[in-house]
């Protein structure tokens, strides 16, 4: 079995999406992030970050969401949400994912947690302007390659989509929030039809009523 060490709504989330449309066999395990339970001796000796998620897979211990949920993807004997090998679109999945991350998830990052990113207390609130308008245009960008397909890698949804459903749902408080783009709130939407994606959300307590077609 599968564990995930997770906090509701956090970057454990996009796995935890995936674990329920796989279908594999799972437990959560809870990381209260409000008692810095992800800092305790206990959680550092499974994930040395000392950050949300960590899966635990027999022996293996893995850390970092993208390659959780790469990992969790591959464990689909059907390979249903990653490109096979050899496919054409793999090495396109691997371009979205880590552009999720390495630039969507990080500008977020700094946006939501500005003080962490000068020693002059002045200069945060220009930070977030900074990083709000750094967002939109990034969102703009994916609002366009929205415009050709359905989902980022072409008509079926992939952990990419995914990954991307999480970290919309959290720019929902930006100035242009994703629902305010005509594609991405078409693809918010869609993904939140999707009963693996209703699951979790209710079991994370996430509200979607925003994003009813």
């Amino acid at each position: 079995m599968l564990e995930l060490y997770y906090f509701p709504d956090n970057a454990s989330l996009a796995p935890h999406f995936l674990l329920v449309e796989t279908q594999l066999e799972y437990s959560l395990r809870l990381v209260d992030r409000d008692s810095n339970t992800q800092k305790s001796k206990e959680y550092l000796k499974l994930n040395p970050a000392g950050r949300i998620p960590t899966l635990v897979h027999n022996e293996l211990v893995l850390f970092e969401s993208p390659a959780i949920c790469i990992y969790i993807c591959e464990l689909d004997p059907s390979s249903k949400f990653i490109p096979p090998v050899g496919h054409f679109n793999r090495p396109l999945f691997f371009q979205w994912l880590t552009y999720l991350n390495n630039t969507l998830q990080a500008e977020f990052m700094v946006w939501r947690y500005p003080d962490r990113h000068t020693t002059d207390a002045k200069g945060v609130e220009g930070i977030k302007v900074a990083q709000d308008l750094r967002l939109v245009g990034i969102l703009a960008l994916l609002d366009e390659e929205l415009s050709k397909k359905p989902f980022l890698l072409g008509s079926n949804v992939s952990a990419c989509d995914h990954f991307l459903f999480m970290l919309a749902l959290w720019c929902g408080n930006i100035s242009r929030p994703p629902t305010s783009f005509a594609n991405l709130n078409r693809f918010m939407a869609e993904m939140s039809q999707r009963p693996a994606i209703q699951k979790v959300c209710e079991i994370e307590n996430i509200d979607l009523d925003r994003y009813e077609a």
